[in-house]
């Protein structure tokens, strides 16, 4: 399962709770909330994951785009895969995951699920009006910093300056930044399901 979660260093436990602390957490909910929430918190896992938010002029409206390329299940089973594999269309047809992200501030303009290369792709756009109001510490004039784990299993691209210390890794973007990008790429991606083929069998 592709794994970009919020996990906090050492030195952010204990004794050290501070300001900064919140905004480490909000920065990981504005990335994850939405995209994990409903693609990676199951048997979905894609082989490359593009997150990019965008703020408008007002410094609190944008737009969040997400593409997962590549996505299949992580279960060996065959018919836990087609459960897998079911969910995906319903998120892309069914009404109730445009009701869900819209509980959380979020209108889904776009969504798409095709094959590309071969390969099933997953895209979404979507809005939101006030990121405050989602994630009621931001604030536009404070860094954003995005802890990530498990980074040795694949490579990391982002615009946002990446530092990793020991075992632990983090993206900082600055204050009054108004794109965060973030792309993730497993090294090694051997899955047993075939999520291509059970869409061309749908598609005929």
């Amino acid at each position: 399962m592709t794994s970009i979660r919020y996990s906090p260093s050492a030195s952010e436990s204990g004794t050290h709770s501070s300001s900064l602390q919140r905004d480490v957490k909000s920065a990981g909910l504005i990335l994850l909330f939405s995209t994990l929430a409903y693609l990676l918190a199951g048997c979905l896992v894609s082989e490359v994951t593009e997150y990019k938010i965008t703020l408008n002029s007002d410094g609190k409206s944008g737009t969040f785009t997400t593409i997962m390329r590549n996505v299949e299940s992580d279960s060996p089973d065959s018919a836990t895969q087609r459960r897998d594999f079911q969910s995906l269309l319903d998120r892309w047809k069914g009404n109730q995951y445009l009701f869900d992200e819209m509980e959380k501030g979020m209108y889904v303009k776009e969504r798409s699920l095709r094959l590309e290369k071969g390969k099933l792709v997953w895209r979404e756009t979507a809005i939101f009006a006030d990121l405050s109001k989602m994630i009621p510490e931001f604030s536009p004039d404070k860094p954003l910093k995005f802890p990530i784990a498990d980074t040795s299993g694949q490579s990391v691209r982002t615009n946002g300056t990446l530092t990793t210390v020991q075992d632990s890794s983090s993206i900082m973007w600055p204050p009054h930044a108004r794109k965060y990008e973030l792309k993730t790429v497993q090294r090694s991606f051997t899955p047993s399901s075939n999520f291509a083929k059970l869409f061309k069998a749908r598609s005929k």
